[in-house]
C-alpha cells in the first residue's frame, strides 16, 4: 500500500511541474505577435521618409529590356498604393511616405503552362534616398519588419527587399508559384552596378 501511494505521490509531482511548465510555454507564445494581433494598444508608429533623388533610369532601362524580352509588360502607376511593414516581434507599424515613391505593374504577355487563363505577375515599388546610407539604414529596417515572424507578419505572399545604391526596390507578387520571378528579377537589380 505504501508503495502505491508513493508511486501516486512522484506520478502527481511530476504532472504539476510539467503541468507549469505548460503553461509558461503559452504565455512566451502570447508574448510574440501575429499579423492578427497588429495593430494594438502597445503598438508604436514608424515613418520613412523618401526622398524624390536622381533616378536610376540605366537600371529601369535595363530591367525593362529584359521583361520585353521575356514577353513581359513594363508599366509604372500613375497611383500608388502606400505601404505600411509590420514588424511582429518589436510590435511596430512602419509606413513609407515622401516623393521618392515609384510603383511598376509587370505582367507577362504568354500564359504560365499548362493553363491558357493565368498569367504570371508582380509589382516592384521603388524607395528611393538621398544618400546610400540612408538607404542602407532603412532597407535594414523593412528587411527586419519582413522577416519577423517567420516572414509571416506581413502576410504570406511571397516578397524580396532589394538594395542598389540609393534605392530600395520591394518586389511582391500574388501567388507562390510567381515567386521565381520576383527571385529573378530582384537579383539583376540587386547585381547591377
Amino acid at each position: 500500500m505504501k508503495k502505491i501511494f508513493l508511486l501516486l505521490f512522484i506520478i502527481s509531482t511530476f504532472s504539476c511541474k510539467n503541468s507549469s511548465e505548460n503553461s509558461s510555454q503559452i504565455e512566451i507564445e502570447k508574448e510574440y505577435l501575429g499579423i492578427e494581433d497588429i495593430s494594438n494598444s502597445e503598438t508604436k508608429y514608424e515613418t520613412i521618409v523618401t526622398e524624390n533623388a536622381t533616378d536610376n533610369f540605366k537600371l529601369l532601362n535595363i530591367l525593362k529590356s529584359k521583361l520585353k524580352k521575356a514577353n513581359f509588360n513594363f508599366t509604372e502607376q500613375k497611383e500608388i498604393r502606400k505601404m505600411s511593414y509590420n514588424n511582429c516581434e518589436e510590435n511596430i507599424i512602419i509606413n513609407i511616405n515622401g516623393n521618392g515613391i515609384r510603383q511598376y505593374f509587370i505582367r507577362s504577355k504568354k500564359p504560365e503552362k499548362p493553363t491558357k487563363d493565368t498569367y504570371a505577375d508582380f509589382l516592384i515599388w521603388v524607395y528611393e534616398f538621398s544618400t546610400p546610407k540612408i538607404a542602407q539604414e532603412n532597407y535594414d529596417i523593412l528587411e527586419k519588419a519582413l522577416n519577423s515572424k517567420g516572414r509571416f507578419c506581413n502576410g504570406k505572399a511571397p516578397e524580396k527587399l532589394v538594395l542598389n545604391g540609393n534605392e530600395v526596390f520591394h518586389l511582391a507578387t500574388r501567388a507562390e508559384m510567381f515567386r521565381t520571378y520576383t527571385e529573378r528579377y530582384g537579383e539583376i537589380i540587386k547585381n547591377y552596378r
